[in-house]
């Protein structure tokens, strides 16, 4: 297990025991400082995770030559079009 996951599985069990940091820290003899430090990396990670899924998937086709795409909306809308027009599927990518 290397350092990382074992202090955000620190950071996810003090989140859970409903301690200060500082009392969390006292109970399992670390350093609040460097604690702290692996709080402010695990909420980073994890807001860049939830961002993350905010993305929708464009894909084209990868075995015919012609310009099909298949837009994924976040909310499950699947739309395949077949264009040349990148102005055109700019503006249909952008309706979220």
């Amino acid at each position: 297990m290397s350092k990382q996951e074992i202090m955000y599985s620190h950071v996810e069990d003090w989140k859970i025991s409903g301690l200060t940091q500082s009392k969390y820290c006292e109970s399992v003899g670390i350093k609040l400082a460097t604690f702290s430090y692996w709080v402010v990396k695990y909420k980073a990670k994890s807001e860049s995770t939830q961002l993350d899924n905010n993305f929708i998937t464009v894909t084209k086709d990868q075995v015919s030559n012609s310009q099909e795409y298949e837009i994924v909306y976040p909310n499950g809308v699947k739309l395949r079009v077949q264009t040349d027009n990148l102005s055109e599927l700019y503006s249909l990518v952008n309706l979220v």
